[in-house]
């Protein structure tokens, strides 16, 4: 697509991210039109002060440089000059401008962001950083992190997404014209440029875009050829009597002379793989139930895959598999399955199901369209949805890229969700084009069905209407089940969530102006139905108007009066969030009885709107006779409104007024946003899993690399209600004896004595230094990674090491991929660095735990569970915190090649009784007691001159 128009592309450096308290150290900026650079603007800014050692390493400007350069105010006209009226283009521009806004400039100019253009058009985008996207079109950007290089590399970003959108249908660049006309949104005149250019052919990207480029959809659409494809396939019907797979036949296959030793040249034969098999195998046959623990490395997914497959296939059987992570769960269905149906002599069929919600519910979405009136946030997502839609194949949010919270909310008004449908009534379910139902009958034909833990719990939870029937169930990450089904049966609410919700029905706009549901309603009925009918419905509204706001005062003085009970009753800095658990004795002060009275309110209010949105239903139900457009839509999503209103006040109840002894509750008020919620959550889950799984499943399947503590199964199948199920531990075929080195330093404080902190950053520098970067350190907490921070880094930048960190905004994908790619650097993680990631040979050498991973004894589900216990710590606590313990040692070796060093920082293992528990926990490797002052040197030999270091002291 061409354009006449002229932009400018504008790139700043900055001493940091905060507009508010940071400032521009360079400026760059391309005047352009089309292809043709018109002129070029860049300067160093003075900053009046130095420039932080990340800034400098990351642009290489240093703060000697900018010393000598003009500060900003005396640069000021001529860049405004430069730039004029012309609209701005900038990756991330509410950044730039933020920082060029607050000096006075460029308040007038149209911002043009190509972030959030290539987030529309580039939804099958691995990353959406200037230089990723840059790669990924063959844009040439050497230079990068200076500004006249990151904006001429914007402009050229700008000019190719411009050639994406030439392509799209002209339909939808109308379609956002015509509802852009009447919204704010940055982004409208580039799609009034689009429709001027009047080009039609869609872009290649994901499966449905290159079926849609190869003229495979010939205009039909994606539904329609997955309709065509898959309602041929009838759904399972598991034999009667289920067959035995041969389990020595299968155990063939991953012998050295087996299928996969003669099909892959690098295929590793591991015996403890074998075992795995050969037991899931046998428990499938014996119809019983099986812990299997695997060491890093097994290949574990294989291992139950190859049984699974067989077995479903001969019997006609479903077996679900479920995983924790994403990052697991596209393993097994991009990666291993694609090449198990290449490589097996059997035909099988897999679905991938998820959460009704993460479906596009097209309805809803037909309802969203006829809006005119939409929010920048909403004409954003509109965009996505509607390029993203032709394409398609599944209508899984996950093939779009929505990284703000604001877009994540308003997904919620456009996907599928079970208090709007009606699966019988809706014209998308039939015509087979509902991507939900669509998904849903896949998985009845389908031999596996992979799902995480949150899907595999919302069955449970509703009765299993959410998956097909099925007997065998293989569980993967099974230490995080128990956390998984207390997420899953725990309830939340908020304040801004429910006046969200109650704006959603009506909102005082003033005088006698509403907006929302109950608006909405009144317009669509008011021409079809008789004047007499209207005027009653008329009636009833202004009832509900009054309603809803009767229930949003009493919303908002319950939460002012818990928000007080809070700041009287839980300690704690503001810095942190504050949770207060709501135990009986805390419900006998004398302030709680405030708490009732206005609870009590609040749940008579909504109680009484909610009757009155069933009167209205019940009216809206007798006007099927009228032509009314869209009536269907209309009660769905009263229906919807409905049934949220009323699982609010029956949770706000019980938790206020009918508290039970087998659940959890607490307030908690975040230290970011002060945003204040409640919260309830079952104390135990172990007898919900063992009721719903164990006894209604044939045979289920835990398998983790970490399911034991201190050489035991007890305390997981304590907490899972497992305790009938037969158990297989199989060690890593690893040789972490030679691969993996245990300093455990002898004279560290312990955590708790006031020295420890300096001591841990003491010696780190001299560790890092001398194994040259290659070390991720492991935190129990932000507030000690941030100070380990500030310590370390200017240390480490003086022999040009890189220090990332977690927590200053940059995604935790992102921080992983500079580690990898950086020679020297160090990375410092908190708990979600603990498991699930992999950085393979020598750019991980080093792993640093701070100190042992113990849950916050203040934690409400942690403390409650506690008191279940006539030991906590030593019954509770310290088991936890074990497999935690485990899950971040398994970080460091990650391949048969891998070596490396684990520093224990934590004394404790030393010093305390269960601090040996600890250690028999671990696989065995060499293991050295020694002082701080030897660490570097010791770990330098270890990684990188094998064979050096003396025998291990005892």
């Amino acid at each position: 697509m061409s354009t006449n128009r002229i932009y400018v592309a504008v790139d700043l450096a900055t001493t940091t991210l905060d507009p508010e308290r940071d400032v521009i150290i360079e400026i760059g900026a391309v005047k352009f039109r089309g292809h043709q650079v018109l002129d070029t603007w860049s300067n160093l800014v003075n900053p009046g002060r130095p420039i932080p050692y990340q800034i400098e390493q990351l642009t290489g400007i240093t703060s000697s440089e900018v010393h000598k350069a003009p500060q900003l105010h005396t640069l000021a006209r001529s860049f405004a000059r430069f730039v004029g009226q012309y609209p701005v283009v900038a990756h991330n521009v509410k950044f730039d401008m933020s920082f060029l806004q607050r000096q006075g400039l460029l308040r007038q100019n149209l911002p043009v962001d190509t972030f959030e253009l290539a987030s529309i058009l580039m939804p099958h985008a691995a990353r959406y950083s200037l230089g990723r996207l840059a790669d990924a079109l063959g844009i040439q950007f050497i230079t990068r992190h200076r500004a006249l290089d990151d904006a001429k590399a914007t402009m050229q970003l700008f000019l190719k997404l411009l050639e994406q959108a030439g392509k799209l249908d002209l339909n939808i660049i109308q379609e956002l014209n015509r509802t852009a006309a009447h919204s704010r949104w940055p982004l409208r005149q580039v799609f009034q440029d689009m429709e001027r250019s009047r080009a039609r052919n869609a872009f290649a990207g994901s499966i449905g875009q290159q079926l849609m480029a190869k003229g495979a959809l010939d205009g039909r659409g994606s539904m329609d050829l997955l309709f065509e494809d898959s309602e041929q396939v009838e759904p399972l019907q598991p034999n009667e009597h289920p067959e035995p797979v041969d389990v020595a036949t299968l155990m063939e296959l991953l012998k050295k002379n087996g299928l996969l030793a003669h099909t892959f040249p690098s295929y590793e034969y591991r015996p403890q793989q074998i075992e795995v098999l050969q037991a899931v195998a046998n428990a499938f046959n014996n119809r019983c139930h099986q812990l299997v623990e695997a060491g890093t490395g097994t290949g574990k997914s294989l291992a139950y895959l190859l049984p699974a497959i067989y077995f479903a296939v001969q019997n006609n059987e479903r077996v679900v598999i479920s995983t924790n992570t994403i990052n697991l769960q596209e393993q097994i269905y991009d990666k291993d399955i694609p090449t198990l149906q290449e490589l097996l002599p059997l035909g099988f069929r897999t679905a991938l199901v998820k959460g009704r919600s993460n479906y596009l519910c097209q309805r809803r979405l037909d309802i969203f369209r006829r809006n005119r009136q939409l929010s920048e946030e909403e004409m954003r997502l509109l965009a996505k949805v509607l390029v993203w839609l032709p394409s398609t194949l599944t209508g899984d949010r996950a093939e779009l890229f929505l990284p703000t919270y604001a877009e994540q909310a308003l997904w919620q008004h456009i996907s599928a969700s079970a208090e709007t449908c009606s699966l019988e009534r809706c014209r998308y379910r039939q015509n087979g084009r509902c991507f939900y139902y669509r998904a849903h009958k896949r998985a009845e034909s389908a031999h596996l069905i992979i799902v995480n833990h949150a899907l595999l719990l919302s069955d449970v939870a509703v009765q299993s209407r959410v998956l097909p029937p099925y007997r065998y169930l293989i569980v993967d990450e099974a230490h995080h089940l128990e956390a998984a089904t207390t997420r899953q049966l725990s309830f939340t609410t908020d304040r801004q969530v429910l006046a969200r919700r109650l704006d959603e029905i009506s909102q005082h706009q003033g005088n006698n102006n509403y907006t929302g549901y109950l608006t909405q309603l009144l317009k669509t009925i008011r021409r079809p139905v008789p004047e007499a009918i209207y005027t009653a419905m008329e009636r009833l509204v202004k009832e509900l108007h009054r309603n809803a706001e009767t229930a949003k005062r009493h919303l908002y003085d319950f939460y002012n009066e818990l928000e007080m009970f809070l700041q009287n009753h839980a300690s704690g800095s503001q810095a942190y969030d504050k949770r207060l658990r709501l135990t009986d004795s805390l419900r006998t002060q004398p302030d709680w009885t405030n708490i009732e009275t206005m609870g009590d309110n609040l749940c008579r209010g909504l109680y009484h709107l909610a009757e009155g949105l069933e009167k209205l239903a019940g009216g809206l139900a007798e006007l099927e006779e009228f032509d009314i457009p869209d009536l269907e839509d209309r009660v769905q999503d009263l229906r919807g409104l409905l049934h949220s209103l009323r699982s609010q006040h029956e949770q706000l109840n019980a938790l206020l007024f009918e508290p039970s002894s087998q659940d959890i509750y607490w307030a908690q008020v975040t230290a970011r946003t002060r945003n204040l919620s409640l919260h309830a959550a079952p104390l135990h889950v172990g007898e919900l899993v063992q009721e719903h799984l164990f006894y209604t499943k044939e045979s289920v399947i835990l398998t983790s690399a970490t399911l034991r503590t201190d050489g035991h199964f007890r305390f997981i199948k304590d907490r899972l209600g497992a305790e009938d199920a037969d158990e297989l531990a199989v060690g890593s075929p690893f040789d972490f004896e030679h691969q993996a080195l245990l300093y455990l330093p002898t004279d560290i404080p312990e955590p708790n004595q006031p020295q420890y902190q300096k001591a841990l950053e003491r010696a780190l520098i001299p560790l890092i230094r001398a194994i040259q970067g290659r070390t991720l350190v492991l935190f129990t907490s932000y507030h000690q990674l941030r100070a380990t921070q500030r310590a370390i880094s200017r240390p480490l930048a003086n022999d040009d090491i890189s220090v990332f960190a977690q927590g200053g905004g940059t995604s935790r994908a992102q921080l992983l991929e500079n580690f990898r790619n950086t020679d020297r650097s160090v990375l410092l993680g908190t708990r979600s660095f603990w498991e699930g990631i992999d950085v393979l040979g020598p750019a991980l050498s080093c792993l640093v735990i701070a100190r042992l991973p113990f849950s916050v004894p203040t934690d409400p589900i942690f403390a409650a569970r506690a008191e279940t216990f006539d030991d906590p710590f030593n019954e509770y606590s310290v088991p936890e915190t074990i497999l935690r313990f485990r899950q971040g040692f398994g970080r460091l070796i990650r391949s048969t090649t891998d070596r490396g060093v684990v520093v224990m920082m934590d004394k404790r293992v030393l010093t305390k009784r269960y601090g040996q528990k600890f250690l028999n926990s671990l696989p065995p490797c060499q293991v050295i007691r020694a002082p701080l002052s030897e660490i570097p040197q010791t770990a330098s030999q270890w990684i990188d001159v094998p064979d050096s270091l003396p025998p291990p002291m005892a």
